[in-house]
């Protein structure tokens, strides 16, 4: 998924605002989707663990996993299993312990969602 993001912004010249507007329409981020799930997806934008912890529904999960925004249970972080070391958490970047977002720009599509149904 990284490679086709960085291949998104190459092909639109780099400009994040057009490759976040084409996330938004492509994964069918409508205000309905924010208002359906609010209440979790404000909480998820800021940590996305917090859909581990929090015991959200099973539906949304798998909308999100369907839409491809998310990367749930990421237990296999033996090194064995990695190329690279992944960090513990890093909130900055959408990555929790459990739980991230495929990358920034999913989780600020997301945000602008829960924006445009006036929700953030």
């Amino acid at each position: 998924m990284e490679s086709l993001m960085l291949r998104e912004l190459y092909v639109k010249g780099w400009a994040v605002e057009r490759v976040l507007v084409d996330v938004v329409k492509r994964r069918e981020l409508t205000a309905d989707f924010a208002s359906r799930w609010g209440k979790w997806l404000v909480e998820a934008v800021e940590d996305p663990d917090a859909l581990w912890r929090r015991n959200p529904p099973q539906e949304l999960l798998d909308e999100l996993v369907w839409k491809n925004l998310i990367l749930y249970n990421m237990y296999d972080r033996e090194p064995h299993f990695r190329v690279d070391t992944p960090p513990e958490k890093d909130l900055e970047l959408g990555v929790g312990r459990n739980i991230a977002w495929q990358t920034p720009i999913h989780r600020e599509a997301v945000r602008r969602a829960l924006k445009e149904a006036g929700l953030s």
